[in-house]
């Protein structure tokens, strides 16, 4: 069995640290053997009353390491 894909979900306290973690996950990706085949990010508020009481930034990463068709070599 071969992993294709992995998909990781991260919660940011800021949009730069949304940012920075999806730069970095850009970075590492030759270094750790995978594609990046999607990254970004999704602002999230949590309400009571009406007004905005949280804040929460969801980056969404997913690393690809094989396609499904590929060869071995």
């Amino acid at each position: 069995m071969k992993t294709l894909k992995i998909t990781t979900e991260a919660r940011a306290y800021s949009e730069s640290e949304a940012k920075d973690y999806i730069e970095d996950f850009r970075v590492q990706a030759a270094s750790k053997g995978y594609t990046v085949s999607a990254a970004g990010y999704t602002y999230k508020t949590k309400k009571k009353k009406g007004e905005v009481v949280a804040e929460a930034w969801v980056c969404k990463c997913v690393a690809e390491y094989n396609g499904i068709w590929e060869e071995d070599e």
